[in-house]
């Protein structure tokens, strides 16, 4: 994630001083992202040194942050190979630095993949289902802040703002997913993870050894998180579904919670409907360039100045394209 909270070292160890985890050895600004600031943070014990990750919240308000928490828990508790936050001395896992919320949680194993393959796929998509299938047995509530009504809200407010061109097919696209919606009313909810892009897993060689980044989790369709994940796991260069990808994901993720046959009927709607959802929030990070918050940002996003037309892209080909679930899970 980009770093738009500079700290130094005394900061840093005026913040760990409220932890039994060690004297701090050196820290480093993790850059890239858009929303929060991030540092590793390795930490000396009288054993070893461990590897720990630093969030400041930059976006997000303190009291959405218990949920977080507590469902990255019950992933942890259910055996997910998921970063819990650690506890300070008083037993609390939200901090302030700078007066922003911050968490600190242990740096998984692993690292981002640039070239997936089917092997992984299949990895993500068993992972994925396990997490669905633990989020089904949890209590926890927590509403989709950027789900339908905040799209349905966000391509108003950008019709005042892109060309007329861009508009009209905005607005065509929203209103054809809107009119497919009602029957998406039997589809299994429950918590997802809604942003498991691959830069989001940890693998270590092959083998997957971590998901991280749950701060857009909530309770939506179960469908839709999956159809997030196909949509940037399983692409080709030119934006097309992958079909050894894609069925390797979905197989996998059908293995352990098998489709409905509602599910197969809506799988072209969610892909649409995902591409639609990252198209505007990515339109969205373009059109308000005061949203920077240093220089080191807005380089950032004129380096990824095309990326709104990734997913625009994609939309169209998920309109024109066969994407009916069967097709990938009959081979």
């Amino acid at each position: 994630m980009a770093v738009y909270t500079r700290l130094d070292k005394k900061g840093i160890c005026s913040l760990l001083s409220r932890y039994h985890l060690g004297e701090l050895v050196t820290f480093q600004g993790i850059a890239g992202g858009v929303e929060n600031t991030n540092y590793f943070l390795d930490i000396a014990t009288p054993l070893h040194t461990q590897r720990y990750v630093l969030t400041i919240f930059e976006y997000l308000p303190e009291s959405s942050l218990p949920f977080f928490i507590d469902y990255t828990d019950e992933l942890n508790s259910a055996g997910l190979p998921v970063p819990a936050a650690i506890r300070d001395k008083q037993e609390k896992a939200v901090q302030r630095i700078k007066g922003k919320p911050a968490v600190i949680v242990p740096c998984l194993p692993g690292e981002h993949l640039k070239k997936l393959n089917g092997n992984h796929c299949q990895q993500v998509g068993e992972l994925l289902g396990k997490i669905h299938q633990a989020g089904l047995q949890s209590r926890l509530k927590q509403s989709n802040i950027r789900g339908i009504d905040w799209l349905d809200t966000q391509q108003k407010r950008l019709s005042n703002l892109l060309p007329k061109e861009e508009v009209h097919y905005m607005q065509g696209q929203w209103q054809g997913i809107k009119n497919e919606l009602p029957s998406t009313s039997e589809l299994p909810k429950g918590l997802i993870h809604g942003d498991l892009f691959h830069d989001n897993a940890l693998f270590t060689g092959d083998k997957l050894t971590g998901v991280i980044d749950f701060y857009q989790s909530c309770h939506d369709y179960l469908l839709y998180d999956l159809a997030v994940t196909v949509n940037d796991w399983c692409i080709n260069s030119d934006l097309e579904l992958d079909h050894l990808k894609t069925s390797a994901l979905l197989k996998a993720y059908g293995s352990i919670r098998p489709f409905t046959p509602t599910e197969q009927d809506a799988w072209p709607l969610m892909l649409r409907l995902a591409a639609f959802r990252f198209w505007i929030s990515r339109i969205i990070t373009f059109v308000h360039p005061e949203q920077a918050m240093d220089s080191a940002h807005q380089q950032m996003l004129e380096r990824c100045f095309l990326d709104p037309e990734k997913f625009k892209a994609m939309l169209e080909l998920r309109n024109i394209r066969d994407t009916s679930l069967p097709c990938f899970l009959s081979d």
